[in-house]
């Protein structure tokens, strides 16, 4: 699989530097308050720090970052709704699909958009990614070769995804299930047995690497962009996909969205 990103000087900055304000002296000293879904900023020299210090050199903009699982940061641009904090949101499917239903985000068309597949007006693919799972190679051989091996009692208190309806990436991994095991009933079925080895809940699927490197998990679920960095600094993890009862290992595509927010107190900014 290849990964394709679209900086933010596509989804965000290039959109930006459209309008001539964002040269002149007025937003110089300005501010731009995101809100992201954990797996962008991971380790030092990260994508976002990256990109943030090319865009604030470009355009004199501070970026305010703030980060939560992806169900936690349209929980927060929710409940701040009647006074927005954040300019930019961005988060995983379906959370961004609910930010949109629930008039949290605005309709808003990138300079840039018809270089970027997929999205709608009020969100766009940032980054594109793909759901998958992470092992401790210096504890196991080799990876788990089908969903079913994770049932193995030798994992008992040695798996932990984060949470369905919570995380963006644990809400992958119930789809995934289900689609592997060939209906609800059975994926359900699945997981139901798996609880024996789950640790339990997690908001946030980022934390769970850190677990996995220093092996006090052998098993966790991730998506592949956020692995792939966070690798450098976690040398012990490797990513892989299970396969389903008919012996195939799929997956499918978790791109990172970006929209701007209702409201949003910097929305020139954002």
């Amino acid at each position: 699989m290849k990964l394709q990103k679209a900086t933010i000087a596509m989804a965000l900055a290039a959109s930006l530097l459209a309008s001539s304000a964002l040269v002149g002296p007025a937003l110089a000293d300005g501010v731009v308050t995101i809100y992201s879904a954990d797996g962008l900023h991971d380790g030092n020299g990260s994508w976002f720090e990256t990109e943030f210090a090319a865009f604030t050199k470009a355009t004199g903009i501070t970026v305010q970052y703030i980060e939560a699982g992806s169900g936690g940061v349209v929980e927060r641009v929710a409940k701040e709704k009647s006074n927005p904090q954040a300019d930019v949101l961005v988060t995983l499917p379906p959370f961004v699909q609910r930010a949109a239903a629930d008039g949290l985000l605005q309709d808003y068309k990138p300079e840039a958009a018809d270089q970027i597949d997929g999205g709608t007006d009020k969100y766009r693919p940032l980054v594109n990614n793909y759901m998958n799972f992470i092992y401790n190679s210096a504890v196991l051989p080799e990876a788990p070769k089908a969903y079913n091996d994770l049932l193995d009692p030798k994992f008992k208190g040695k798996i932990q995804y984060s949470t369905p309806g919570q995380a963006g990436d644990g809400t992958a991994v119930m789809l995934q299930i289900i689609h592997a095991f060939g209906s609800e009933d059975a994926g359900f079925e699945f997981m139901k047995k798996l609880q024996d080895n789950n640790v339990g809940p997690s908001a946030s699927t980022g934390k769970l690497t850190a677990l996995v490197n220093k092996g006090e998990l052998h098993v966790a679920n991730g998506d592949l962009q956020m692995n792939m960095s966070q690798m450098a600094d976690n040398p012990n993890i490797k990513v892989f996909w299970p396969a389903g009862p008919d012996g195939v290992r799929s997956t499918f595509a978790l791109p990172y969205e970006i929209g701007l927010v209702t409201g949003a107190p910097n929305a020139d900014n954002g």
